[in-house]
């Protein structure tokens, strides 16, 4: 038996073909002689039973009515009702017509997305493949993506979620023509987001810029694009993904980055070892391939031999980015830490950035698997962000916010009416403060110092990540200035080599044009 949905979408439904409309023609067309025989019975027929007939088809014709009523004045509170309306209704005066979908602005207002207002189906997005990937697109064809589909209730005027947009909804009503959709602001900063785009282009990767004291992300761009007024063109480029938001669904060995975790871990335990980091490396196992450093094979190319770092502490090991320090740092500080800061960090949580009355805009989970203190190669090379360890950018900047932070992780954040959230400690503010003070050393005198930038006084970390079938990933991660952070810049490019190489010169450039626009000034211990 069909419901009353299914008999709704037999009449309301689109003109299908000239099958679909002879179903809805017969319908109607037996409804109305079902109707006519109870109003002028057939001669012979008993009056109780005609009386019954025409009680129980009235009763049927009234439900049918009363539904459709319904259907369509309380259908705006259903997604599946305005995603109907919007491709069904064939009135001049239809639904998508009468409703002016809403602006996404960035913090400053500035336009992300508007209708064009000679054709409500076409939306213009002034960024471009830019800012595609948050943004997303409404297409007639290839549906909704980013914050157009997680923020559509609210665009198109239908969200209840508050007492603004209820008031929105009653006043659409009341006046159909003037009807329209919420604005959505945005905490991006649209120049930046730009800058961030054009620093990426020709390079698959992503950047992603926020503030590390309440999480708001001025950037999140990922590379390569495509144009958000006709999606459908990224759907046949399989090997290039554009259509793949690498800053937060992007899986990757995170590399040396990692390196800033167990930095922490080993402050706040008041560790200050100092191990032996011989030339020719260190086997977690006896009898299987060391784990080496850098240096290595750099003098392997050029026909050297490398003697190592000899004995070395923390700060060295951090500043010159050791692999063979970190490799035994890890199975000093036993498998147990690393849960704990898998578990701090939100490792391997899935992270909502943008909580939309439809969906959420949030991270590919992370990949941390749990170990056994038997499994030293396995925590070995986990010290070091390669094995089966993976994250995503954003949880990458995430851990260099909190460090920033004092050890206060806030949840990173699109909406800019939505409150800061955080979303615990990571570490004690004086082990934070330790790594702090590392990453300015890295920065100053080891493997940052591409990202240098005077008087700004930049604290990072590079990372070079093992990948399948090519050249390593290069990774960047910073926050600036020193002395009062006001923005965490994380880079990553696909098959980039060396961090220093691709992704510190990408990172500082993104740092130099956050300056310009007035988005972070100097180190005020710089400047003395």
């Amino acid at each position: 038996m069909p419901s009353l949905e299914d008999i709704m979408n037999l009449l309301n439904g689109a003109r299908g073909g000239d099958v679909f409309d002879g179903l809805r023609a017969g319908f109607l067309v037996l409804l109305a002689l079902a109707v006519a025989g109870v109003a002028w019975p057939a001669r012979g027929a008993g009056p109780r039973r005609a009386g019954l007939l025409a009680a129980g088809l009235w009763a049927a014709l009234a439900a049918v009515l009363a539904h459709q009523a319904l259907w369509q004045l309380a259908g705006f509170r259903r997604p599946e009702f305005v995603r109907f309306i919007r491709f069904h209704d064939p009135r001049p005066d239809a639904a998508l017509k009468q409703v002016q979908r809403g602006q996404i602005l960035d913090w400053r207002g500035t336009v992300l997305a508007a209708t064009d207002v000679a054709d409500p189906w076409r939306r213009i997005y002034p960024l471009g493949p830019a800012a595609c990937h948050v943004v997303g697109y409404l297409h007639p064809r290839y549906g909704m993506a980013g914050v157009e589909r997680a923020a559509d209730p609210t665009l198109c005027g239908y969200s209840f979620r508050n007492l603004g947009d209820l008031d929105r909804f009653g006043r659409n009503l009341v006046d159909h023509r003037g009807a329209r959709g919420g604005d959505v602001r945005l905490t991006l900063d649209a120049e930046l987001q730009r800058a961030a785009a054009g620093l990426l282009a020709g390079r698959a990767g992503a950047a992603v810029v926020l503030r590390p004291d309440d999480g708001s992300l001025l950037a999140l761009a990922s590379a390569p694009a495509f144009d958000p007024q006709n999606p459908g063109a990224a759907l046949s480029d399989a090997a290039g993904a554009p259509l793949l938001n690498r800053a937060t669904q992007g899986l990757y060995p995170p590399g040396s980055t990692f390196k800033i975790l167990l930095a922490g871990m080993t402050a706040e335990r008041r560790l200050a070892p100092r191990l032996r980091c011989p030339g020719e490396g260190f086997a977690p196992v006896p009898g299987t391939r060391p784990i080496r450093d850098s240096e290595y094979y750099v003098c392997l190319r050029e026909g050297r031999a490398w003697p190592g770092f000899g004995r070395i502490g923390l700060r060295d090991g951090f500043v010159h980015s050791s692999n063979v320090y970190f490799a035994q740092l890890a199975l000093l500080l036993g498998a147990e830490r690393f849960d704990a800061i898998a578990e701090r960090n939100r490792l391997r949580e899935r992270v909502v950035c943008f909580d939309g009355p439809a969906a959420a805009l949030a991270t590919e989970p992370g990949r941390l698997p749990a170990a056994s203190p038997a499994q030293r190669r396995e925590l070995a090379q986990r010290a070091i962000g390669q094995g089966d360890f993976l994250v995503t950018p954003l949880h990458v900047a995430l851990w260099t916010a909190a460090v920033a932070a004092h050890g206060r992780m806030w949840q990173p954040r699109l909406a800019a009416d939505a409150p800061p959230l955080l979303l615990g400690h990571t570490m004690p503010a004086a082990a934070a403060d330790t790594v702090r003070d590392l990453m300015r050393e890295s920065v100053r005198y080891g493997t940052g110092r591409a990202a240098d930038i005077p008087r700004l006084a930049v604290c990072g970390k590079t990372g070079t990540a093992e990948a399948p079938g090519g050249t390593e990933h290069s990774w960047f991660t910073c926050f600036a200035p020193a002395g009062r952070p006001e923005l965490v810049v994380t880079v990553l490019i696909e098959h980039g080599g060396y961090g220093a190489r691709s992704a510190a010169p990408v990172a500082r450039g993104i740092l130099e044009a956050a300056v310009e626009l007035g988005l972070a000034g100097e180190d005020p211990r710089e400047t003395k």
